[in-house]
């Protein structure tokens, strides 16, 4: 039998990926900011915010990585 109208896999790295650092400073940032107004220092909880969303951006990255890999 024939699976011709099967589509095929996707190839390259995924979507998600590409935007995981820049994402995750901005969301990072704003939770933090957020955070810090609640908190009483805007400025404090944006930096923490701003680090611990690049962080978090780069695990997602790394994750899309290895994703990407997989499919070579």
């Amino acid at each position: 039998m024939n699976d011709s109208n099967k589509a095929p896999d996707a190839k390259g790295f995924p979507w998600w990926g590409s935007i995981a650092i820049p994402g995750g400073l901005l969301w990072g940032t704003l939770l933090g900011a957020t955070a810090g107004l609640l908190l009483g220092n805007l400025l404090i909880g944006a930096l923490i915010g701003a680090g611990l969303g690049i962080g978090v951006g780069l695990t997602v990255f790394a994750a899309a990585i290895v994703i990407a890999s997989d499919r070579v």
